[in-house]
């Protein structure tokens, strides 16, 4: 038995050995390799990658950071607030895009008109800018062409509840309420209006001939027969003197067409900054003051006025029902006076419509002028 055990000590011996061999192998080799699986712990070393990333996530801005790194957290926000933005201007310019293309008409031409919460209230401009198409001749088929901007949410919330094709125009100044009947020429009421020129800018931009349309206007006949091929510009006239090129009338910018040209697009982006030249005014003042330049030079554009007996407004009336085709609330102050000559406007038109063709023809049913507040 004796001889037997110390045969057998020599084996076990070097068994023991090469297992305690083994396992410092082991033991060693796991404790400096990088595990193979997955893990939830961040190295400082994978956060360095991940602040270089360009497709950095607002999570990832949110990891915590060892100590001296405040500067990087704070630069990825920034980046993070970024693409976030860009993200969001990318999302809208395709919103509009898509509207643009579903209102446009055949030859890309889109009517626009602007509204703020007062104009688009139930019974308001709104209501009776949209009226005047149904009880008009033949033109009820353009409002489906109709791009309704809204200043603000709660003309976007009316819009939508009446009109298929609506988009949200936030102002250039942060934080203005453009909501409120702005009165005339007041702060508000300019950057209202001037909001919209970078928009119709963009429209151009896109390949689109823009008929802008002011929203306190009655149409009744096509007015596009009124529009020539042969100008870049095409603009009704506050007062209009006989001759359509002669750049001595008034343009009234409340109805204006411009053609679908990079001419075009620059004259547009020259009218918006020319109002830095001329503080206090609003955009139709402007395209007054610097239509000869926009006609001379390197612009060179081609602007052409429309007789007022046709596309016509309170400021020169046209008086032939048979020849008018718009009537704008022109020379007229206030959102209630406006809105009060528009409704009368329209009866006067519906009046007009129900007797029988020969006695229109013969030219002497007209405005009735009854309890005006603005027409004359």
């Amino acid at each position: 038995m004796a001889s037997s055990k110390n045969s057998i000590s020599p084996v076990v011996v070097f068994l023991l050995g090469a297992a305690s061999a083994t396992v410092l192998i082991v033991f060693v080799f796991t404790s400096t390799a990088t595990p193979a699986w997955p893990t939830m712990v961040t190295t400082p070393r994978r956060r360095q990658e991940k602040a270089g990333s360009a497709s950095v996530t607002v999570s990832a801005a949110r990891t915590p950071r060892a100590k001296g790194t405040a500067g990087s957290d704070s630069e990825l926000r920034r980046t993070a607030r970024t693409s976030d933005q860009a993200g969001r201007e990318e999302a809208e310019e395709d919103e509009f895009a898509g509207m643009l293309r579903r209102a446009a008409m055949e030859d890309r031409t889109v009517i626009m008109t602007s509204v703020n919460e007062a104009w688009a209230a139930p019974g308001s401009l709104m209501d009776s800018f949209l009226e005047s198409f149904r009880v008009g001749v033949n033109i009820s088929h353009f409002v489906q062409h109709i791009v309704v901007v809204a200043m603000d949410e709660g003309a976007l919330r009316r819009c939508r509840a009446v009109h298929p094709h609506c988009y949200l125009l936030l102002p250039e100044v942060g934080g203005l309420d453009l909501s409120g009947a702005k009165s005339y020429m007041t702060k508000d009421y300019l950057d209202l209006v001037w909001s919209k020129l970078k928009l119709q800018q963009r429209i151009l931009e896109l390949g689109y001939n823009l008929l802008f349309t002011d929203v306190d206007l009655a149409w009744f006949r096509n007015p596009l027969v009124h529009i020539t091929a042969a100008a870049d510009i095409t603009t009704s006239s506050d007062f209009y003197f006989g001759d359509p090129d002669d750049l001595s009338n008034f343009p009234n910018t409340g109805f204006i067409y411009f053609k679908a040209t990079a001419r075009n697009a620059r004259a547009m982006a020259y009218w918006h900054a020319a109002r830095r030249r001329f503080p206090g005014e609003h955009d139709q003042f402007v395209f007054n003051e610097i239509k000869r330049e926009l006609a001379a030079g390197d612009l060179g554009v081609r602007i052409r006025f429309i007789d007022t007996a046709a596309v016509s407004g309170f400021c020169q009336l046209g008086r032939d029902l048979n020849r008018i085709s718009t009537v704008h609330m022109t020379c007229c102050i206030g959102l209630e006076n406006k809105l009060h000559d528009l409704k009368n406007v329209i009866r006067d038109w519906k009046s007009y419509m129900a007797r029988p063709r020969w006695e229109q023809q013969m030219g002497k049913i007209g405005w009735t002028f009854q309890g005006g507040k603005c027409i004359h």
